[in-house]
């Protein structure tokens, strides 16, 4: 398949770590109350052997890296934001900078190169969510151009999917793999017209509150509850066959490290990947956790 372009075999791994690189002069500009808003880089890690993502924050086997141990990981490839800095600021202003639209750039550097090449991309489109029949939605994208798959915001029926996200703290987003691939069309953000057709490979559950969930993730990923778990569910029986963890990682020297990357919401993430799941499956499920990122946890910031 197309996404077997991107060297690194996701496959041969449980999971990925997604670290946001901190930007000091957006924290600086943050504090002083400036509508400033850097490009967002991501480092792509292998989870360690040795470790998993738990299913719930009461795991005996959660892991609990520090920020150091984190840094020392090595980089699978970078995802690099790529947007225009007038738009950025715009939407800073406006208050929802999570809904700008954006292209993440996937990037690798090649074995005696200095340069980084890319060899995929996502696509996000400006939406601004399911409560006003506007679901946020990502496609993946090859170096060819063709469609690996796409992740879009679950909100149908429309009452109880509102009712969730008021009542509960609970957001649904669901990835799509494409079967085979195919050329990107002017419809291919539009899906009305294959949406009932299409069938989901992954349902991606965020709660953020303490009644849902195997987990209490309630002020998580702070000093005040260190993790986040979400699940990774199969769409068909619903039942949970990964996990997601949103991560604190306070500093091993010193608290207030840790404390300013949350305060500026600088993320770290862990991926599970589910067993037997194919690289284009893997790279999905990464996308999709950069959906949750810019729209749920960007957005709040």
């Amino acid at each position: 398949m197309s996404s077997e372009q991107l060297s690194v075999d996701l496959t041969a791994i449980n999971g990925v770590v997604i670290h946001q690189r901190a930007h000091k002069g957006e924290f600086a500009a943050q504090l002083l109350g400036l509508p400033i808003e850097v490009q967002n880089e991501y480092a792509v890690k292998a989870l360690p052997e040795n470790s998993k993502v738990a299913r719930s924050d009461k795991s005996p086997d959660l892991w609990t890296p520090t920020f150091e141990q984190i840094q020392q990981l090595d980089d699978l490839f970078v995802m690099k934001e790529e947007s225009n800095c007038c738009s950025r600021v715009t939407f800073v202003c406006l208050g929802c900078r999570g809904v700008r639209p954006l292209d993440v750039l996937f990037l690798e550097q090649q074995q005696g190169q200095d340069t980084r090449t890319e060899k995929m991309r996502i696509s996000k489109p400006c939406k601004c969510g399911g409560w006003i029949c506007c679901p946020a939605e990502m496609a993946l994208v090859d170096s060819k151009g063709d469609e690996v798959g796409y992740v879009k915001e679950k909100f149908a029926p429309y009452c109880e999917s509102c009712y969730q996200c008021c009542c509960c703290c609970t957001f649904s987003h669901r990835v799509y793999n494409n079967k085979a691939p195919t050329a990107p069309t002017t419809n291919r953000i539009d899906r009305s017209s294959v949406a009932s057709s299409a069938q989901p490979t992954f349902d991606l559950k965020f709660h953020l509150c303490c009644c849902q969930g195997e987990s209490n993730n309630c002020c998580g990923a702070t000093c005040c509850n260190q993790n986040q778990i979400f699940e990774i569910r199969e769409p068909q029986s619903g039942m949970v066959v990964g996990n997601i963890q949103k991560l604190y990682s306070p500093s091993a020297d010193t608290a207030l490290a840790a404390c300013c990357r949350c305060t500026a919401g600088f993320d770290t993430y862990a991926i599970g990947f589910p067993e037997g799941t194919s690289q284009a499956e893997r790279l999905m499920l990464i996308a999709g956790v950069m959906q949750a990122e810019f729209f749920l946890f960007e957005q709040g910031q």
